[in-house]
């Protein structure tokens, strides 16, 4: 499924930058299912990673390998 014109498959990682200035980052079988479940529900893929995966999240940036 699709929303704004990109597959989630098609993503690749995802680096979440938390509000203390440190980082890690979602493998692509995570980043998918995140983005599945953001389709899904109609929530945008920011909120889900806020309440499932890492509340102190600031920014989210997708690497595309």
């Amino acid at each position: 499924m699709a929303r704004m014109g990109i597959e989630c498959e098609q993503l690749g990682k995802t680096v979440i930058y938390r509000r203390n200035g440190t980082k890690f980052e979602l493998d692509h079988e995570t980043t998918v299912k995140v983005c599945e479940e953001s389709l899904e529900s109609g929530k945008e893929f920011h909120e889900i990673i806020k309440e499932k995966i890492e509340p102190q999240v600031k920014t989210i940036r997708f690497t595309f390998d």
